[in-house]
């Protein structure tokens, strides 16, 4: 019966989970700063968070979120929504039965 002891297959097995354990580690650091940010964006004013394009339910909203979650992503997201510009109002070219073109403008929906 032979035993044998293959020190490198162990030290490859540790410095995997070591690698992930530092991910972790750096996940939960990177959540915390973040929460931290999302929580002075809640001392905030309203008209200092308007003028960044927020609303205090925002903030609130995503400070509602589990911790495991990041708050800055959905208020980024939201940020982004309002904005974007409104769209352009459409022009409808429409013809009558007779063949005469009549313009109009579409409705606003």
């Amino acid at each position: 019966m032979t035993i044998s002891f293959a020190p490198f297959g162990v030290l490859s097995l540790a410095l995997g989970f070591g690698r992930k354990g530092a991910q972790i580690v750096a996940r939960i650091v990177t959540l915390w700063i973040n929460r931290r940010a999302a929580y002075r964006l809640a001392e905030l004013d309203d008209r200092a968070l308007k003028d960044i394009g927020l609303t205090r339910s925002d903030v609130i909203g995503a400070l509602d979120l589990p911790f495991r979650q990041d708050p800055t992503v959905p208020l980024v997201h939201r940020r982004r929504a309002r904005r974007q510009p409104p769209p352009a109002p459409v022009s409808v070219r429409l013809a009558a039965r007779d063949g005469r073109a009549v313009e109009g403008r579409a409705r606003e929906a």
